[in-house]
């Protein structure tokens, strides 16, 4: 009983949170996110595939000849850190730039 009022509670402080925003920080989110999805599909193309770069960037498992190949779990790092990094430094460029670029929407 009591998780079902904390989670209730939980829920409309994030509602409140969300009413709160501004078009700039949904903008900012929004272009944050298509990039994220976008990098994605070039990487992954699929959840599984997401997972298996992840095993691949922890280590071989085992597998001599998967830990042979130079560069299979150097390219899953890079792929992990490109989708980490820069949908959040284009949502954080987008916050910055969009006032400067349309005034008359984001001011």
């Amino acid at each position: 009983m009591f998780a079902s009022s904390s989670i209730k509670d939980q829920f409309t402080q994030a509602m409140e949170w969300a009413a709160s925003g501004t078009k700039l920080t949904y903008a900012s989110i929004g272009i944050g996110l298509i990039v994220g999805l976008i990098l994605f599909r070039a990487f992954f193309k699929s959840v599984s595939a997401l997972f298996h770069a992840m095993g691949f960037s922890i280590g071989s498992g085992g597998n001599p000849a998967v830990a042979a190949q130079p560069g299979l779990a150097v390219s899953s790092r890079l792929k992990l850190l490109l989708i980490l990094l820069l949908p959040a430094a284009s949502g954080w460029a987008a916050f910055m730039l969009l006032p400067k670029w349309f005034p008359a929407t984001f001011q």
